[in-house]
C-alpha cells in the first residue's frame, strides 16, 4: 500500500514537471523551397549567450527541432547555434505571463515573443510561428538554413521579426 501511493507521488510529480515546462521551440527549414522541408542539422552546439559552459546541446547530429529555455526572471533571452564552421545568435524579446497549472502542480511561466532578431552567418531568414510560448507541445521560430546542395553561400543581412 505505502508503494501504491509512492508511485503515484512520483508519477503526479513527474506530470507536474511536463505541463509546467515551456521551452522554446525552433525548428529548421531548408530556405528556398516552395513548401517546408525540415532541414536536419549536425554537429549543433547551443548554449545561452555568455553561458557557453552550459551546453542546452552539444554537437548534436540530425536535429531539425530544438527546446530551449527562456529566463522566467527577465524580459530577454538569447542563444548561441554553434554550427559545425560558424555560430549565429538568436535574440528574443518577451512578456513573461504567470499562469496557474492546478493547486498540485502550482504556477508555471508563459511567454509572448514580442521581437526576435538574429545574426546570418548561415540563417538565411526566421518567421515567427508561434508568439504564444505554452506548455503545449507548438513550434514557435522556424529558422532557415541553405540548402546544403546548393553553395550559393550567405550574404544576408542580420535580421529581425517583430509581433
Amino acid at each position: 500500500m505505502l508503494a501504491a501511493l509512492l508511485l503515484s507521488g512520483c508519477q503526479e510529480d513527474e506530470v507536474c514537471e511536463e505541463i509546467t515546462a515551456n521551452p522554446l521551440r525552433i525548428a529548421f527549414y531548408l530556405a528556398g523551397q516552395d513548401e517546408e522541408i525540415r532541414a536536419p542539422v549536425d554537429s549543433l552546439t547551443v548554449y545561452a549567450i555568455g553561458r557557453p559552459e552550459d551546453r542546452i546541446y552539444d554537437r548534436e547530429s540530425a536535429v531539425s527541432l530544438i527546446e530551449v529555455p527562456l529566463n522566467p526572471g527577465e524580459n530577454t533571452s538569447g542563444f548561441v547555434l554553434a554550427f559545425e564552421h560558424t555560430n549565429d545568435t538568436i535574440m528574443l524579446d518577451y512578456r513573461r505571463d504567470v499562469h496557474l497549472i492546478s493547486v498540485e502542480c502550482g504556477f508555471t511561466m508563459f511567454f509572448d515573443i514580442t521581437e526576435v532578431s538574429y545574426s546570418t552567418n548561415k540563417l538565411t531568414s526566421l518567421v515567427i510561428a508561434n508568439e504564444r510560448v505554452t506548455n503545449i507541445f507548438d513550434e514557435h521560430i522556424q529558422v532557415f538554413i541553405p540548402d546544403p546542395g546548393n553553395d550559393n553561400g550567405n550574404e544576408s543581412e542580420p535580421g529581425s521579426q517583430r509581433k
